[in-house]
Protein backbone atom coordinates (compact mmCIF):
# COMPACT_ATOMS: atom_id res chain seq x y z
CA UNK A 1 0.00 0.00 0.00
CA UNK A 2 2.71 2.67 0.57
CA UNK A 3 4.95 2.14 -2.63
CA UNK A 4 1.27 2.19 -4.18
CA UNK A 5 1.12 5.75 -2.70
CA UNK A 6 3.83 6.76 -3.53
CA UNK A 7 3.98 5.65 -6.86
CA UNK A 8 0.77 7.33 -7.49
CA UNK A 9 2.09 10.72 -5.76
CA UNK A 10 5.28 10.21 -8.62
CA UNK A 11 2.49 10.08 -11.10
CA UNK A 12 0.69 12.72 -10.35
CA UNK A 13 3.68 14.76 -9.68
CA UNK A 14 4.77 14.23 -13.04
CA UNK A 15 1.87 15.43 -14.77
CA UNK A 16 2.59 18.98 -14.02
CA UNK A 17 6.04 18.44 -15.91
CA UNK A 18 6.65 18.91 -19.50
CA UNK A 19 6.62 16.13 -21.79
CA UNK A 20 10.16 15.40 -22.43
CA UNK A 21 10.57 15.95 -18.21
CA UNK A 22 7.82 13.65 -17.57
CA UNK A 23 8.09 11.15 -20.09
CA UNK A 24 10.38 8.82 -17.81
CA UNK A 25 7.61 9.42 -14.28
CA UNK A 26 4.81 8.14 -17.04
CA UNK A 27 6.38 5.19 -18.39
CA UNK A 28 7.81 3.50 -15.64
CA UNK A 29 5.48 5.07 -12.81
CA UNK A 30 1.95 4.00 -14.82
CA UNK A 31 3.05 0.48 -15.59
CA UNK A 32 3.99 -0.07 -11.59
CA UNK A 33 0.97 1.98 -10.61
CA UNK A 34 -0.93 -0.82 -12.08
CA UNK A 35 1.38 -3.42 -11.33
CA UNK A 36 0.83 -2.64 -7.28
CA UNK A 37 -2.70 -2.31 -7.70
CA UNK A 38 -2.96 -5.58 -9.22
CA UNK A 39 -1.22 -7.17 -6.20
CA UNK A 40 -3.00 -5.12 -3.97
CA UNK A 41 -6.25 -6.48 -5.28
CA UNK A 42 -4.77 -10.44 -5.44
CA UNK A 43 -3.74 -9.87 -1.79
CA UNK A 44 -6.76 -8.82 -0.67
CA UNK A 45 -8.93 -10.98 -1.83
CA UNK A 46 -6.42 -13.52 -0.19
CA UNK A 47 -4.46 -16.71 -1.14
CA UNK A 48 -6.88 -19.45 -2.82
CA UNK A 49 -3.36 -21.70 -3.12
CA UNK A 50 -4.06 -24.89 -1.67
CA UNK A 51 -1.47 -27.09 0.35
CA UNK A 52 0.29 -29.35 -2.65
CA UNK A 53 0.19 -33.74 -2.67
CA UNK A 54 2.17 -34.67 0.39
CA UNK A 55 2.29 -31.21 2.35
CA UNK A 56 1.30 -31.32 5.96
CA UNK A 57 -0.07 -27.64 5.39
CA UNK A 58 0.33 -24.95 3.34
CA UNK A 59 3.32 -22.50 5.03
CA UNK A 60 4.23 -18.83 3.37
CA UNK A 61 5.27 -18.70 0.23
CA UNK A 62 6.55 -15.41 -1.92
CA UNK A 63 4.31 -15.12 -4.79
CA UNK A 64 2.25 -18.38 -4.02
CA UNK A 65 5.56 -19.95 -4.63
CA UNK A 66 6.11 -22.52 -2.18
CA UNK A 67 9.26 -22.23 -0.10
CA UNK A 68 12.15 -24.10 -0.43
CA UNK A 69 13.19 -25.83 2.56
CA UNK A 70 16.26 -27.96 1.55
CA UNK A 71 17.87 -24.61 1.97
CA UNK A 72 18.98 -23.85 5.23
CA UNK A 73 18.81 -20.99 7.54
CA UNK A 74 22.76 -20.13 7.76
CA UNK A 75 22.54 -20.14 3.66
CA UNK A 76 20.13 -18.08 3.03
CA UNK A 77 21.30 -15.23 5.55
CA UNK A 78 24.80 -15.57 3.68
CA UNK A 79 22.92 -15.30 0.25
CA UNK A 80 21.03 -12.56 1.47
CA UNK A 81 24.15 -10.66 3.07
CA UNK A 82 25.95 -11.36 -0.33
CA UNK A 83 22.93 -10.18 -2.59
CA UNK A 84 22.77 -6.94 -0.59
CA UNK A 85 26.62 -6.58 -0.65
CA UNK A 86 26.65 -6.47 -4.74
CA UNK A 87 23.80 -4.17 -4.87
CA UNK A 88 25.35 -1.79 -2.65
CA UNK A 89 28.74 -2.02 -3.90
CA UNK A 90 27.06 -1.20 -7.64
CA UNK A 91 25.32 1.67 -5.98
CA UNK A 92 28.69 2.70 -4.88
CA UNK A 93 30.14 2.63 -8.06
CA UNK A 94 27.36 4.43 -9.80
CA UNK A 95 28.44 7.36 -7.90
CA UNK A 96 31.73 7.16 -7.66
CA UNK A 97 32.62 5.98 -11.47
CA UNK A 98 29.46 6.97 -13.09
CA UNK A 99 27.00 5.15 -14.45
CA UNK A 100 28.35 4.33 -18.31
CA UNK A 101 31.32 2.67 -16.40
CA UNK A 102 29.71 1.19 -13.66
CA UNK A 103 27.07 -0.98 -15.32
CA UNK A 104 29.65 -3.02 -17.56
CA UNK A 105 32.32 -3.35 -14.59
CA UNK A 106 29.29 -4.70 -12.48
CA UNK A 107 28.43 -7.19 -15.28
CA UNK A 108 31.58 -8.09 -15.69
CA UNK A 109 32.42 -8.94 -12.10
CA UNK A 110 29.30 -10.67 -11.48
CA UNK A 111 29.98 -12.63 -14.51
CA UNK A 112 32.89 -13.28 -12.85
CA UNK A 113 32.14 -13.79 -9.31
CA UNK A 114 28.57 -15.60 -9.09
CA UNK A 115 27.91 -16.89 -12.31
CA UNK A 116 31.31 -18.31 -12.87
CA UNK A 117 31.66 -17.38 -16.25
CA UNK A 118 34.53 -17.22 -18.34
CA UNK A 119 36.59 -14.50 -18.78
CA UNK A 120 35.64 -14.22 -22.32
CA UNK A 121 32.16 -14.43 -22.24
CA UNK A 122 32.65 -11.71 -19.35
CA UNK A 123 34.20 -9.28 -20.92
CA UNK A 124 32.46 -9.87 -24.22
CA UNK A 125 29.23 -9.15 -22.27
CA UNK A 126 30.24 -6.07 -20.26
CA UNK A 127 31.67 -4.83 -23.81
CA UNK A 128 29.14 -5.11 -25.64
CA UNK A 129 26.95 -3.61 -22.50
CA UNK A 130 29.08 -0.37 -23.00
CA UNK A 131 28.94 -0.56 -26.60
CA UNK A 132 24.86 -0.19 -26.12
CA UNK A 133 25.19 2.27 -23.21
CA UNK A 134 27.16 4.71 -25.55
CA UNK A 135 25.52 4.20 -28.78
CA UNK A 136 21.78 4.35 -27.73
CA UNK A 137 22.12 6.99 -24.30
CA UNK A 138 25.46 8.82 -25.36
CA UNK A 139 25.38 9.00 -28.95
CA UNK A 140 21.31 8.84 -29.76
CA UNK A 141 19.65 10.62 -26.86
CA UNK A 142 22.48 12.54 -25.66
CA UNK A 143 21.87 11.91 -21.98
CA UNK A 144 23.86 14.04 -19.59
CA UNK A 145 25.08 11.37 -16.83
CA UNK A 146 25.31 12.94 -13.62
CA UNK A 147 28.77 13.67 -12.64
CA UNK A 148 31.29 10.55 -11.28
CA UNK A 149 32.82 11.55 -7.48
CA UNK A 150 35.79 10.27 -9.08
CA UNK A 151 35.89 12.85 -11.90
CA UNK A 152 34.36 15.46 -9.90
CA UNK A 153 37.45 15.06 -7.37
CA UNK A 154 40.25 15.42 -10.04
CA UNK A 155 38.34 17.78 -12.25
CA UNK A 156 37.74 15.86 -15.67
Amino acid sequence: LFFVGVIAVWVVTAARFDWDTRLFPWAVGIPALALGLRQLVVDWRGSSVKAEQGEQGRYAGVLDIAVDRSITPEAMTRHTVKAIGWILGFACSIWFLGFPISIPLFIFLYLICEARAGKTAALVSAGLTFLFIWVIFDTMMHLAWPDAALFDFFGF
